[in-house]
């Protein structure tokens, strides 16, 4: 306890000696962050909040790395980080699906094993997709790394937008119409006979 409040002392009076300028732009973050209105750290919010963001993050960076390999190995040298990636943005990916409200009333077995299966193949198709686009692109390292962050944030607001439906569906806030669609229901109108 010694050595923390040691560490305390010594980064108030660098604090406390700053130029006077710091402060200002100091007290400018603390605005702008408190305008973002962050959950604060609990450990729901860690878990459900703050850890699928960072697998977000990874997500976005696993498309930079299977997309653009060169760029990787240069900001990574020692060590091939795609599969940190990989495990990284599907356990945020299945953290999100666990706390998702649809999936609430579902027993715990059932609801970890659709957070894992959504959390496994969401990076993965998209691993899939990102190496037929890296190959239909060939040797353009810009253009694939903007084609892989793109795809990937389309498909991420593609499955918000979905779940969002589902969950509107099932909390009873999106009423369906009398007449569901149906791919036969015009068939009477237009009377093919094959």
């Amino acid at each position: 306890m010694d050595i923390l409040e040691r560490i305390y002392r010594t980064f108030r009076s660098q604090v406390i000696n700053l130029p006077a300028n710091i402060p200002k732009t100091v007290d400018f973050v603390n605005k702008s962050v408190s305008n973002v209105r962050l959950p604060p750290f609990t450990r729901d919010n860690v878990l459900y909040y703050y850890l699928p963001i960072q697998g977000l993050v990874s997500y976005t960076t696993l498309s930079v790395s299977v997309m653009n390999p060169h760029l990787m190995v240069r900001l990574f040298p020692r060590r091939d980080i795609t599969d940190v990636l990989f495990l990284t943005a599907g356990g945020g990916a299945g953290l999100w699906l666990w706390a998702r409200p649809h999936m609430a009333a579902a027993v715990p077995a059932r609801r970890f094993s659709w957070a894992f299966l959504g959390g496994c193949l969401w990076p993965l198709g998209s691993i899939f997709l990102w190496a037929i686009l890296r190959s239909s692109v060939g040797q353009r390292p810009v253009l694939g790394t903007i084609l892989g962050v793109t795809t990937g944030a389309m498909l991420t607001n593609i499955a918000l937008d979905y779940f969002h439906y589902v969950e509107l569906m099932f909390c009873g806030e999106v009423h369906l119409p009398e007449e569901t669609y149906s791919p036969n229901s015009d068939d009477e109108k237009y009377d093919i006979d094959l």
